[in-house]
């Protein structure tokens, strides 16, 4: 496996550290929604020739009949319903979106994906990897995760914070700044 021709590296704790930063900061980032407890940030110009960073935040409030310190989140993205699981808290997967819009083409990609669970908090961080089991497939256009992950932040009273940052490449013929525009308007529509 490699990441841009690289040798594969399962992330360290300064990946981590590095994401979560990312995730808590808004220094350099631009507001672009704030609505019913979602707000999505970009980074990054819409006419830029590299896709934006996209972060999104959603607060969770705490279940009604949940235990104190039970995030419904952390039950939604936990390690065994990720699948590739190893005893490294990573795995290597694919993921299609195989119903784009006509005349866009389907996409795929490939991911080595690592969690760390932190306490009350927990990340799940990945990005783009070539896997001999996983080759480029006709029918669908490779894209390029370059870096995507969560945080959950939980709290005492079962509430959580779920942050979702990513900067995708989708591939293709798609220009950049219609990808960034577009994202905008989409990362808060995204729902489980």
């Amino acid at each position: 496996m490699s990441r841009g021709g690289e040798m594969v590296y399962i992330p360290d704790d300064s990946d981590f550290s590095s994401f979560r930063d990312q995730c808590e900061s808004l220094e350099g980032w631009h507001c672009r929604y704030n609505k019913a407890g979602v707000t999505v940030w970009s980074q990054g110009q819409e006419e830029s020739c590299t896709v934006q960073k996209i972060k999104v935040s959603r607060r969770f409030p705490a279940p009604a009949r949940g235990v104190p310190g039970d995030c419904p989140v952390l039950e939604m993205l936990s390690p065994a319903c990720l699948g590739g699981v190893s005893a490294l808290n990573s795995g290597a997967g694919k993921l299609s979106w195989g119903k784009c819009p006509s005349p866009l083409k389907n996409r795929d990609f490939v991911t080595l994906r690592s969690w760390l669970p932190l306490g009350n908090d927990y990340m799940i961080i990945n990005y783009s990897v070539k896997h001999p089991k996983y080759p480029p497939r006709k029918d669908f256009v490779r894209a390029v995760s370059l870096q995507t992950g969560y945080l959950i932040k939980a709290n005492g009273d079962g509430a959580c914070i779920l942050y979702y940052l990513t900067q995708v490449d989708p591939r293709g013929s798609l220009p950049k700044w219609v990808v960034n525009r577009v994202s905008q308007f989409v990362a808060p529509k995204v729902r489980r």
